[in-house]
């Protein structure tokens, strides 16, 4: 029985590799997906909002039926919203229903970099190492938790790259190629930089791989492609240049939004290298409290042995990605990575915005590893290339698994706590509170933290189907009534003749968030 275990082992060890990555990738997705971050945030909400809103009235919830959702500050990206609100159906209407579709999204990006790596180097080893990167990187576990629109933007881009660059290699069928067009289209309704990312990317491929080859299929069937990609992205194109909402935030944050100047152009490389700090890229992720405090807290985008096989990757990419053309694409993508960062001028450094570049990271880290590998075999003596290998394997899966280990250790307990206010905690507890005594009043005052993010927000989540007037000012002359229900933060006591204090909501880390009072 030892025996066929054995032999089973041996025969499907690489099956079984793979495996345990998917397992990994899935586990740092699923795990505490209620917990971690502690509740659902503005940025999600509104996409359910809008979704239920549409299903349910046939319109979103300003009355109006556009390619960008409603939203309190901007028309949000769509691609998301439906696929959260059916999971809201499966799950329930609550932080894991909502979150599902973005846990489940971060594990098959992990499967479409195990493909891309494959197409590009023909090598299972360097596609696993990729996946591995792929799987445990704080940058792609923490967006692949939260039900808000970057986390919808990868599986899209990486589908449609994957497809086209498979496309390049097989003399540019037309069914691949339009379907990978097709998904980067569709890209451009998943985040603001979604557009940008699948066009320099998918671009790029067509552009390098039709140069490469002289032939004029490639050109023919590239012009297709973009053709495709701008009847399918042309709605989404006209949201972000023409609707005034939508474009309004563009012209707040871009970089050159004034023209382009010394000044500007300063300003965009000063951004562009940001992204490369090493506190940001591997140590603490630099986060600005009310800006960027709910990205890379405590922890930067990849691992500290992930950015030095990056490194290393970089200068021998043309020794494991023999076409030309790829390698000049592969180098194409690290080099976008920042772009969306550097082209805005507000929160720098941003994880969501550079998102689309950062999987040239989980690829070129595993060409590094490569490298090192082969080289070990290279050089060492022939009775110990054996040992070698395995000693380089042992020690890059301890560097791994102790990275993995403190980082989960990390954020399935502290993250949370670093800045409980970024993630709204407490309000899922004072909205429960609210809608279990709502039966007795006609009204509620609302004036706690969350208020600065529009509250019919948060109203229309916690309190559908409520029978309760929301005023969102504790000094309306109305929230003195009888029959009144005042939601206060807890640092400002409400004492009011014939009120009472009804209970005391608490944030995750046992502080006083908001009191509730009444009066019948």
């Amino acid at each position: 029985m030892r025996a066929r275990f054995v032999d089973f082992f041996r025969r499907h060890s690489f099956e079984i590799a793979v495996a345990c990555v998917l397992l990994l990738g899935t586990a740092l997705r699923f795990y505490d997906l209620s917990g971690v971050p502690t509740e659902l945030i503005p940025d999600e909400i509104d996409l359910y909002n809008s979704a239920r809103s549409i299903v349910t009235t046939g319109h979103d919830i300003d009355g109006t039926i556009k390619p960008f959702l409603a939203g309190s500050f901007t028309r949000n990206p769509p691609m998301y919203a439906p696929f959260g609100y059916v999971s809201s159906l499966v799950f329930g209407k609550s932080p894991f229903g909502l979150r599902f579709p973005a846990a489940a999204f971060g594990v098959i990006t992990i499967v479409l970099i195990y493909g891309i790596a494959l197409e590009l180097t023909r090598r299972r080893d360097i596609a696993l190492i990729a996946a591995l990167v792929q799987a445990t990187q704080p940058i792609f576990v923490h967006f692949s938790r939260v039900a808000w629109e970057p986390a919808s933007e990868l599986p899209f881009l990486l589908g449609g790259l994957y497809v086209l660059l498979r496309a390049t290699r097989r003399d540019y069928p037309l069914k691949e190629i339009a379907l990978g067009a097709i998904l980067l289209g569709l890209t451009s309704y998943t985040y603001m930089a979604g557009w940008f990312y699948a066009l320099l990317l998918g671009g790029g491929l067509m552009l390098f791989s039709a140069w490469r080859s002289r032939s004029a299929r490639a050109w023919r069937e590239s012009l297709l492609a973009l053709a495709i990609w701008c009847v399918v992205s042309a709605p989404a194109l006209w949201m972000l240049l023409g609707d005034p909402l939508t474009h309004g935030k563009i012209d707040r944050v871009a970089t050159f939004a004034n023209g382009i100047s010394l000044q500007s152009i300063g300003v965009f490389f000063s951004n562009y290298f940001e992204h490369f700090r090493w506190s940001y890229l591997v140590t603490t992720g630099d986060p600005q409290p009310g800006r960027t405090w709910r990205y890379l807290v405590g922890f930067g985008a990849v691992f500290w042995w992930v950015a030095v096989l990056t490194a290393i990757g970089l200068v021998v990419t043309p020794r494991y990605v023999r076409e030309r053309a790829a390698h000049y694409w592969l180098w194409l993508w690290f080099l976008a990575y920042p772009l969306g960062g550097a082209l805005t001028n507000e929160a720098i450094p941003n994880a969501p915005r550079t998102l689309a570049g950062a999987p040239a990271f989980s690829i070129l880290a595993a060409l590094g590893f490569a490298a090192l590998l082969d080289g070990a075999r290279a050089l060492a003596p022939q009775r110990l290339k054996r040992a070698a290998e395995r000693g380089l394997y042992a020690l890059f899966i301890a560097n791994a698994a102790l990275s993995v280990a403190l980082f989960a250790s990390f954020y399935f307990t502290q993250y949370v706590h670093v800045y409980s206010n970024a993630w709204s905690s407490g309000s899922s507890a004072l909205f429960a509170a609210i809608r279990a005594r709502s039966a007795g009043y006609a009204r509620l005052c609302f004036s706690v933290y969350p208020a600065w993010f529009a509250t019919d927000v948060y109203f229309r989540f916690y309190l559908s189907g409520v029978a309760l007037q929301q005023i969102e000012n504790a000094t309306d002359p109305r929230c003195y009534l009888r029959g009144t229900l005042i939601a206060s933060d807890w640092d400002d006591p409400i004492d009011r003749p014939g009120f009472t204090e009804l209970t005391t909501i608490k944030d995750v880390d046992g502080n006083p968030y908001a009191v509730l009072y009444g009066r019948e």
